[in-house]
């Protein structure tokens, strides 16, 4: 890949000839203190690099000593289009121990470095300020276009739902419903649009401001890399794919959040990391990086109220598009290869998204075809319900079946009775894959166990009739008790 030129800062100052190694073993010194590693280290230069942190890819040090005069630059590592002041802050923490190691004073004349731009990059001349920087992030330029603008549909989106009335700190379900989180019921039976909408749709103020830092991390780095075109067909398509993951693992929740197609570009990124398009040392530091971002946000993905489906399905599709984007950027004076690859990306992403969508079970739409097209998990839960109390009144009619003999009781409760607790034992399992409220959830977990009860309850009056014993009778009776005391919880909801 081309060398490109990115965010810097360096000075230079005057020292006595005589010192050369005095400010080399300081520079060493400087280096051990401030924990950053020296890669290469011969006569009187030194290449190094800062330490990875949350906020720093790990910056490339340069310092040359030559004529009396000690260069130091420091410049990111990769793409980047802003340093946040970082180049300038490493140089002044390099000097302050420098200083504190030869008890001199240095006579400092800086000398401000300005890039120029190469392939991917505007030319960036400017004075490290972090406020600039900050706004500079809201600005579409020529290689920083898409980043921007989705930073900027985010926020508005979201305001837009502030004033509409919508929690902005805990938002209830049916407002993200309203504008466009993913809900299986109906996305599967119509609103296939969700898979789209729910990216721009974020679970308060906290949820947005995350995402919101990982897509100006990624997206500043990523998309000079990629081009504008790729970085947003990567975003939007494996952010869709991500949605289809999280429908299908999902089977009763809300999904939204760009967490999906972020993880869609780390996947990208990841993918031309394992190639040989950057150079090695910026290789070897981001990957280290990446794997601990993705490593954290996969294992908290494990918890509940985080959708890890959407983020390991934005990943594994961010990979693929990666590899594909890699053969477009070596071919990257060909539009027209760009141009298929893009297409044909585009198309298998989505062609999948729907066969997994086909996949996945739909109970609604048989209810659909019968009631309209206004039916969903809400509703057809108190269809299953209405099916429920039908159920029990049957199963429930062993109770007058006194004048039967032993034979026929038996026979009753196999094929009757059992029959039907059989059938309620299923409703209530499916009912738990719906995506209704937690406390209809709660509510139809006490229902299954008092199922179970009364399934327990009509096997131990089968062995009392067909053993024609007692000894049953003390399980009866706690078993009944039981059977009462789930039933008033259950009232008392």
């Amino acid at each position: 890949m081309n060398n490109k030129l990115l965010p810097q800062y360096a000075i230079e100052f005057d020292i006595n000839e005589a010192d050369s190694s005095i400010v080399i073993q300081s520079i060493e010194y400087a280096f051990k203190q401030l924990n950053w590693e020296i890669v290469h280290s011969k006569d009187n230069s030194i290449q190094g690099h800062t330490s990875l942190s949350l906020s720093s890819w790990g910056e490339s040090i340069s310092i040359e000593i030559k004529n009396a005069k000690v260069s130091i630059e420091s410049k990111c590592i990769g793409n980047q289009l802003f340093d946040w002041g970082k180049n300038k802050k490493n140089v002044e923490n390099l000097l302050q121990q420098i200083k504190q190691y030869e008890q001199n004073e240095f006579s400092i004349n800086e000398v401000q470095i300005s890039t120029n731009s190469n392939n991917n990059f505007e030319s960036i001349s400017r004075k490290k300020n972090n406020f600039k920087d900050f706004l500079q992030v809201f600005v579409p330029t020529k290689d920083y276009f898409f980043t921007p603008i989705l930073i900027f549909l985010n926020i508005l989106v979201f305001i837009i739902m502030a004033i509409d009335g919508t929690n902005i700190i805990s938002p209830e379900a049916k407002d993200l419903i309203k504008w466009g989180a993913n809900e299986r019921s109906l996305t599967l039976n119509g609103e296939i649009w969700r898979l789209f909408s729910c990216i721009f749709i974020h679970i308060g103020i906290i949820h947005l401001i995350m995402n919101l830092y990982a897509l100006i991390f990624i997206g500043s780095i990523l998309e000079p890399i990629i081009g504008k075109y790729k970085f947003i067909t990567g975003y939007l398509i494996t952010g869709f794919i991500a949605s289809t993951a999280s429908l299908w693992w999902n089977t009763f929740s809300l999904s939204a959040g760009a967490s999906g197609a972020i993880f869609g570009l780390f996947g990208i990124f990841l993918a031309l990391l394992t190639t040989n398009y950057l150079d090695k040392s910026t290789r070897k530091l981001m990957l280290t990086y990446i794997f601990i971002y993705i490593g954290i946000n996969l294992i908290s993905g494990l918890k509940e109220g985080i959708d890890g489906a959407a983020h390991l399905g934005g990943l594994i599709s961010g990979l693929i598009f990666g590899y594909a984007f890699y053969y477009g950027l070596l071919n990257k004076d060909s539009k027209e290869i760009n141009y298929w690859i893009l297409g044909i990306i585009s198309f298998l992403g989505i062609s999948c998204s729907f066969l997994v969508l086909k996949k996945i079970p739909n109970p609604i739409q048989h209810y659909k075809k019968a009631y309209g097209n206004e039916m969903n998990y809400f509703n057809l839960y108190e269809f299953k319900m209405k099916d429920f109390e039908m159920n029990e009144n049957l199963a429930l009619e062993i109770q007058n079946k006194i004048g039967m003999n032993k034979e026929e009781m038996l026979n009753y409760i196999d094929n009757h009775t059992l029959y039907y607790w059989d059938k309620n034992l299923k409703i209530v399992k499916e009912v738990e894959k719906y995506s209704i409220p937690e406390e209809a959830l709660e509510r139809n977990a006490l229902v299954k166990e008092y199922v179970l009860l009364r399934i327990k309850q009509t096997k131990l009056i089968r062995e009392k009739i067909k053993t024609e014993s007692d000894k049953f009778d003390k399980k009866l009776i706690e078993t009944n008790q039981e059977i009462d005391n789930i039933v008033q919880t259950i009232v008392n909801l």
